[in-house]
């Protein structure tokens, strides 16, 4: 498990559309919001996609890219991970412990000490 303030691997994942990502490539560009539960629901994956699209406004201002995981190196554990823009791991929910309301008030909080 990472470490807070840790930087994170150059993961290479995949996200449900299909299309590969090298983690890396959004440093200094947008924070992260990692998404990844092997175990969820098809319904639930698609409750995620819809809620992204619906707030697309509110990632925007926040600089935020979210990638919903279909795959992911082994050694990441199922959960939903916050990455600032300089590539470092600032927060970790567990599957089940997060909602989309938590996210946003991580990276609010995360621009309200960085300012």
């Amino acid at each position: 498990m990472l470490e807070k303030g840790q930087r994170i691997p150059n993961w290479h994942v995949k996200d449900l559309e299909g299309n590969a990502h090298d983690l890396w490539d959004y440093r200094q560009k947008s924070h992260l919001l990692l998404l990844y539960d092997p175990q969820a629901a098809p319904e639930t994956l698609t409750h995620w996609q819809k809620a992204v699209q619906a707030d697309r406004k509110q990632w925007d201002w926040l600089n935020a890219k979210i990638l919903i995981l279909d795959q992911a190196p082994k050694d990441v554990v199922p959960g939903a991970y916050v990455v600032d823009r300089y590539g470092m791991f600032w927060n970790y929910f567990s599957p089940g412990h997060w909602t989309f309301d938590d996210l946003e008030k991580d990276l609010v909080y995360y621009e309200a000490r960085h300012c």
